[in-house]
């Protein structure tokens, strides 16, 4: 269960860092010019990586999803196992 609690924060502090980095992610204007949160978005975004090369480019890997969520991992096995 923590696991998965530390999966949520990862993602939400993902998500915050992307928007505010690349913009327009999460966050954009409907029709009727008001901000709404795009969650189809969102979730595109966090799955792009695995069918386009683009975001695996080394200047691009802090906003890549999976590869942040691989590190998030690895510390989080490291830090449990490790150091408490």
């Amino acid at each position: 269960m923590k696991f998965l609690v530390f999966l949520a924060i990862i993602t939400v502090i993902f998500l915050i860092y992307v928007e505010y980095t690349v913009g327009g992610i999460v966050f954009r204007r409907n029709a009727t010019g008001n901000i709404i949160f795009h969650w189809v978005g969102a979730i595109d975004y966090l799955i792009n990586p695995l069918y386009n090369a683009f975001l695996w480019n080394i200047k691009l890997l802090d906003v890549n999803y999976i590869f942040m969520t691989f590190v998030s991992v690895i510390i989080y096995h490291n830090l449990n196992n490790y150091l408490l």
